[in-house]
């Protein structure tokens, strides 16, 4: 399978940790942002929303401790993207585009709206999306066939899963057709 996008040069791989699950109540923790040449972009968000128990068990141990405002996070983002407005490819997106349009407001976002769901580009070329995630059957095999080391990643951490998106993306785009 070949991956090569529509615009090469004009892709970004996205990924948010966020307070919970329910996005009437939740709040962005994180966002990373990782460009096709490796260029990378971490940030911890403000928030004083209560983390679900989930979130608070295994996200915030993950982070740093050193939050931006909201405000600086936009602008941090807008200047690592300039204005290119590329395509946002995410790893099941609705979760991570929802929050970045938290983050942004609605219209505002530096990337195409339409992002690039990943789920949805392997389940159409005839591969389990879930073997994506770590901890389901057959993750650790998948990833073997792309030659990725699962454990140079942190589980829940944005800035290792959008890595390890990147590195997905690049080791299937290289895998000869079928």
């Amino acid at each position: 399978m070949h991956l090569t996008p529509y615009e090469p040069n004009n892709l970004i791989f996205i990924d948010t940790e966020f307070t919970s699950l329910d996005p009437s109540i939740g709040e962005i923790l994180s966002i990373a942002i990782i460009k096709l040449s490796g260029e990378e972009l971490y940030l911890e968000v403000e928030t004083d929303a209560i983390p679900s128990s989930w979130v608070s068990k295994h996200i915030i141990p993950t982070l740093s401790g050193n939050p931006v405002s909201k405000a600086q996070a936009q602008k941090q983002i807008r200047q690592f993207l300039g204005r290119k407005n590329p395509f946002a490819v995410a790893f099941v997106d609705n979760y991570d585009s929802l929050y970045a349009v938290k983050l942004f407001g609605e219209g505002k976002l530096p990337f195409k709206w339409m992002t690039i769901d990943f789920a949805s580009i392997l389940f159409a070329n005839g591969i389990d999306p879930t073997k994506m995630l770590a901890t389901e059957s057959g993750a650790k095999t998948f990833y073997r066939s792309l030659g990725i080391d699962l454990n140079k990643y942190k589980a829940h951490h944005a800035l290792d899963d959008a890595k390890l998106l990147r590195d997905v993306w690049l080791a299937i785009d290289k895998k000869p057709k079928k």
